[in-house]
């Protein structure tokens, strides 16, 4: 009868010593995905604030010995990416280039159409770019040559008599036959002649 009751405690320990060494086991795997998860989800949201001049310097650099027109085309979609964090404007891990981006963002389901370039428009795409760090591209709709920027965060805003007094944010923008006229703080009247056919899109 001792030996018995001896033996069914060894054999309840024994049991209850692998139980514990699973758990253990368990948590350990689950620590380490959640600690790869982390480090995952810091990778995304790396931003670099200082990505709209320095793609401005490579941009300006790469047209200058460039072969083609068809060159140097990715730098806008690079800078947005890199200044917000985002990989939005890629494609197959490379930027689109700048003529791509308005059918790219119609496609996308993060991006949406605030509408066209007037006064309610532009203070409801500044309250998103300025309080909640939410990226605004603006291009025209309404020409064969496609030219799009990217409002400034916090940028001067000034109005236009000339644009019918309305707002006017500053913008980034490198124009491709003129590289050396680009700019990432002037005001978006000296991206485009008019205000008219321009469409505002912002991220969700």
């Amino acid at each position: 009868m001792f030996k018995r009751t001896i033996l069914g405690g060894v054999i309840i320990a024994a049991l209850y010593s692998c139980g514990s060494s699973s758990d253990v086991k368990e948590f350990e795997v689950t620590n380490d995905t959640d600690s790869e998860q982390a480090e995952a989800a810091t990778e995304m949201i790396q931003t670099n604030p200082n990505a709209f001049q320095e793609n401005l310097t490579a941009f300006q650099e790469c047209k200058s010995s460039a072969n083609s027109p068809a060159d140097c085309k990715e730098f806008l979609a690079k800078a947005v990416c890199e200044y917000y964090g985002i990989e939005d404007l890629k494609e197959g891990g490379n930027y689109i280039d700048y003529d791509k981006i308005p059918a790219k963002l119609k496609e996308l389901d993060t991006w949406q159409k605030v509408g066209d370039f007037n006064e309610e428009n532009i203070q409801i795409a500044l309250e998103q770019l300025n309080s909640f760090s939410k990226p605004v591209l603006v291009f025209n709709s309404n020409d064969s040559y496609v030219h799009v920027v990217a409002l400034l965060p916090n940028g001067n805003v000034i109005k236009s008599r000339k644009w019918g007094d309305i707002s006017v944010p500053a913008c980034v923008s490198y124009f491709p036959t003129r590289p050396n006229k680009s700019f990432i703080k002037n005001g978006i009247n000296y991206a485009f002649g008019t205000a008219d056919g321009l469409e505002i899109w912002m991220k969700n």
